[in-house]
This record gives structure tokens, sequence and C-alpha cells, in this order.
């Protein structure tokens, strides 16, 4: 009977917790968004630092390149879309008139076979492209002209990134000292993983947005899409959010193709196209690129994916997989945690990816997780 009680006041603790945790999560996310970026971004190009470093340069002094270099690189892109999207502002008017075209195409269609009358059509519909571009145009507008609040974040990233780099040894450090002498071995091992983890899936995982923005810039200027670089860029951004990427970024080429298309196949061939994306992106890029390094069960992700977009927007749905992942490190080195880390562990290889994993190893693919593992042991080791 002592154990019942005892196990009702411990479910009410973690409750409480997770609540009051939540609570402060949502009431702090300006801060913690910037935080946590910075903190995933420090972890993104911290090799490159080490390879300035290993040139002789100062370690502050390389750092500071490093930055510099990052902030040319997202420069370069802020100009490139500025004017793309200036573009695309200013077209938006033949854009309107193109779309109110293909809408009276459409309903005179639905008129002649399925005898809705065409007055009620433009009634609901026409009122409804009017809000969708005027809504746009003023959502790109505001983009091109940041908040004070925004460039506030985008000038303090850098010191974050740069401190948290300088100090990332005595971040470590710190964290060593306040366990205990018989848990330090344990922490090491802790952070050495979830570092390995971080930067590897990160690295991965950018790789893959690169050479998805090369392929759907390309594929969409095949099909015949205007501004398809820039369609193409952003739909590959999108992939940094597992299962549900691909499609978030394809809604924005197949609506823009649906509206202002001379044809609805536009639409198709778009739509037609993700579908090879997502399985490409999902069996072939992102398995040999990514694949292993955070071995999350694939319901667990949605759910974290669908939590972090509740909490965080859309930055939820980005940090939500390296944070679970951090999560399931830690919790599995510990006993009492471990049937959680089993929880969160994705699952034994199905009977079809262990044919598909023959298949490459066939044709002489390394198996990713094991290179994973004998990474992870040199690491610590070192």
């Amino acid at each position: 009977m002592s154990g019942r009680p005892t196990f009702i006041i411990r479910i009410t603790y973690f409750l409480i917790f997770l609540i009051a945790f939540t609570f402060v999560v949502i009431i702090a996310k300006s801060f913690l968004v910037t935080l946590v970026f910075g903190l995933l971004i420090s972890s993104l190009i911290f090799p490159v630092c080490q390879w300035v470093c290993k040139l002789g340069v100062p370690k502050g002094l390389s750092i500071f390149i490093t930055i510099i270099l990052m902030i040319a690189a997202f420069t370069g892109l802020t100009i490139f879309f500025g004017n793309e999207i200036s573009k695309l502002v200013s077209d938006f008017p033949t854009l309107k008139q193109k779309a109110l075209a293909n809408i009276n195409e459409v309903s005179y269609f639905i008129e002649e076979n399925f005898g809705v009358k065409t007055a009620r059509q433009k009634q609901l519909v026409t009122d409804q492209i009017d809000n969708l571009f005027t809504t746009s145009s003023e959502v790109l507008n505001n983009v091109l002209s940041a908040t004070t609040g925004t460039l506030f974040k985008m000038f303090i990233m850098p010191v974050y990134v740069f401190f948290l780099l300088y100090y990332r040894e005595r971040f470590n450090e710190f964290v060593r000292r306040i366990v205990p002498a018989h848990e330090k071995k344990r922490a090491n091992k802790m952070l050495t993983e979830i570092s390995f983890v971080s930067q590897r899936y990160l690295g991965g995982a950018f790789i893959v947005v690169v050479i998805l923005s090369v392929i759907n810039s390309l594929g969409l200027w095949i099909i015949g899409l205007k501004y398809a670089i820039l369609f193409g860029v952003v739909s590959a951004f999108f992939n940094f959010i597992p299962y549900f990427g691909t499609w978030i970024g394809a809604f924005f080429p197949f609506m823009f193709a649906l509206l202002t298309g001379d044809s609805p196949n536009l639409a198709l061939w778009v739509l037609a196209f993700f579908a090879l994306i997502q399985f490409t992106e999902n069996n072939i890029l992102t398995p040999n690129i990514t694949g292993g390094y955070v071995r999350l069960n694939p319901f667990i992700t949605i759910l974290a994916l669908i939590a972090g977009s509740m909490v965080w927007g859309v930055a939820g749905m980005l940090l939500a997989i390296p944070i679970i992942a951090s999560l399931k490190i830690i919790f599995e080195n510990f006993e009492s945690t471990k049937p959680i880390a089993f929880l969160l562990e994705r699952p034994e290889s199905s009977a079809l990816q262990k044919r598909i994993d023959t298949i490459k190893k066939f044709f002489g693919f390394k198996n990713k997780d094991q290179q994973v593992e004998i990474t992870k042991d040199q690491n610590a080791n070192h």
C-alpha cells in the first residue's frame, strides 16, 4: 500500500514540474530560441574553427574569422533573397490577374460539368484570391523590413556564438566539476556523445539542404516555374524538419504554379517532382548522410515536432530533433532512465529495410550505424 501513494506523489511532482517547465519555456521563448540556435550554430561551425586553429591562428582570432565567414555567407544569401522577393512582390499585380483568369477558367469548367453557377463561385473565390495576394504582399514586405527585435536577434546571435565557442572547454569543465567524482567519467562520456551527435547531425542536415537546394531549383526550372531558385531554396530549407519538411516546402511552389501557371499541368508536375524528392530525400540522401546519428523513433519524432511547433512555432520544429536526441543520450547513461531512452530509440530495422541494407552492402555501401558507433568509440577514446 505504501508503494502506491509514493508512485502517485512522484507522478504529481513530475506533472507539476512539466507544467512549470512548459510555462517558463513559452514565456522565455524569445531569449531561449536565440540561445539554443546559438548553441546549434556554434556546434555546427566548431570543426571549421578547429581547422583554422590548426593553421596556427590564435583561438579568439580563428573564432572571429569563422563567424565573419558565416556572416558573409548569410549576408550574401539575404541580399539574393531580398532581390528575388522584391521581384516577386513587384509582379504581384500581374500574378493576381493571372490567378483570377485561371480561377475563371476553372469556374466555367465546374459550371459546365457540375451545374454550379459561376457567380456564386466567384463570390467565394475572388475575395480569397484578393486576400491571399494582399496578405502575402504584406508578409513579404515585413520580411524585407525586419523589426527592431529581429534585427537585435540577428546582431546578438554572433555574440552568443563567439562566446559559446571561446568558452566551450570552460563550460565542459564546469559540468565536470559540478558532478560527483565517481560520475565524472559518465559526464565526460555524455558531453562527448552529445557534441558528436550534434555536429554530425547538423552538418549532415545542412549538406542535405544544400544538395536539395540545387536539385529543387534545377527541377523547378526544368518544369518551367518562375522564380525557380527562390522556391527551390525555400522548399529545401524546410527539410530541416523531418518527414513533413518536403511537403511543407512543396506547398509554396505548388500553390504558385496552381494559381499563376499557364496550365494546371504545371501544378501537377510540381506535385510529382516533390513526390520524387520526398522519396529521394527519405531513402537516399538522409539515410546515407545523417542516418544513424540520432536514431529516434519515428513516432516520437512526430510527437516532438508537433510539441515543438505548439511551444515555439517553426523554430520549435527545427530545434525539436537535436534537443530530443541530446535527451536520449542523457537517458541512456542512467539506469533509472534507460527505459525512456529505449522508448525514444528507433526500433530494429524492418524486413524491407534489412533487404535494402543487404542490397546496399552488395554494392559496397557501408552500414551507417556501424560507422557511427566506430567513430563515437574513437572520439571517446581520444
